[in-house]
Formats: structure tokens, C-alpha cells, sequence
């Protein structure tokens, strides 16, 4: 039985809320900078419920993907490409269902896309979710994977986690209290 004073142990959980973090942040600057700003050209909107540029759900959404893909053993890149966009797909209807229940409302609405479904999905972004998966998978993690074993005995790398730790809790904390950005 793992102790939680043994370092490797306590390493790897700080990896793995590191890649939470790290995930959560790349979901933020989808919505917020490419989709908003850039896409849609609405300028900058914030699109998470939190303050600080972090969209849990991209966080949680990767460790499900990469816990399917493992079990699956799912490797190879068009696999993980195509495998990714359905289980986001099917992911982001139940997800509308469940918001649409919960909040009242849809929370976005794909009506003018291209093969749409009630709006609630649509091809192209079920492509493009499938490409960052790709990109998450195939690209992002075995760099992050090698920064980490790098940097990991780092005193700038620690606090730099830390500080993001602490503030991240801060952020999620403070929601609970004052209510969702999505009002």
C-alpha cells in the first residue's frame, strides 16, 4: 500500500492535479480565445464558471479520454482522432440534456452548423474536438510527460505549482459563494 509521505507517490499525484490544471487552462483558451474571439469574433468572453482561465470540465474530460483510450489500448493517431471526436459527441449530448434539466436553458446552441442534431451537436465542432484529443493525446501530454521529468525537481517549477494550486482552490471556493460567471 502506497503511504502518502512517499515522494513518488506525492509526485505523482501532483502530476496528475498538474495535468488537471494544465488541461483545464487549454480548455479556457479553446472556449474563450479561439472559439469567442477568434471564431465567432465576439470579442473576448471568459466562458467558464470560474474567474481565473480554467474550464474544469476540459481537466475531467481529459482524464476520461485517456482512461478509455488506456483500457481500449487505443494508440495509434487516427484511432484517437476518430474514437475522440464520437465520444466527445456523444459526451457533449448527454452533456445537453443534463444542462438543459439542471440550468434551464442550453448553454450553446449549434442550430446554423452544418449537420447539426436539435442543435445540441454538430459535425464541425465534433471535428474539431476530435482534433484536440488528437493534438492532447498524440501531442501535448508526452511533452508535458517530458517538461514534468525535467523540471520536476525544479524550486521554480514547485511554486509555480503551488501558486496555481492555491489559486485555482481560491477561485472554485469564491464560485461557490458568489454565484457562476454564466448568469
Amino acid at each position: 500500500m502506497k503511504k502518502i509521505t512517499d515522494l513518488k507517490y506525492f509526485n505523482t499525484v501532483c502530476d496528475y492535479i498538474e495535468f488537471f490544471l494544465i488541461y483545464c487552462f487549454f480548455g479556457w483558451v479553446y472556449e474563450s480565445v479561439w472559439c469567442c474571439m477568434i471564431y465567432h469574433r465576439r470579442g473576448f468572453i471568459n466562458r467558464g464558471f470560474l474567474f481565473g482561465p480554467w474550464l474544469p470540465i476540459y481537466g475531467i474530460g481529459f482524464f476520461i479520454i485517456l482512461g478509455i483510450f488506456k483500457l481500449i489500448k487505443v494508440e495509434k493517431q487516427i484511432p484517437v482522432f476518430v474514437l475522440g471526436a464520437v465520444i466527445a459527441v456523444i459526451a457533449e449530448l448527454i452533456a445537453s440534456y443534463i444542462i438543459d434539466a439542471v440550468v434551464g436553458k442550453p448553454l450553446w446552441d449549434y442550430t446554423g452548423y452544418f449537420m447539426n442534431f436539435d442543435g445540441r451537436i454538430a459535425l464541425v465542432p465534433g471535428l474539431m474536438f476530435g482534433f484536440l484529443i488528437w493534438l492532447a493525446i498524440c501531442v501535448v501530454h508526452p511533452l508535458i510527460i517530458k517538461f514534468q521529468n525535467k523540471t520536476r525537481e525544479s524550486k521554480l517549477h514547485r511554486i509555480c505549482f503551488y501558486v496555481i494550486v492555491i489559486l485555482f482552490l481560491i477561485d472554485l471556493v469564491s464560485r461557490i459563494w458568489l454565484g457562476s460567471n454564466l448568469k
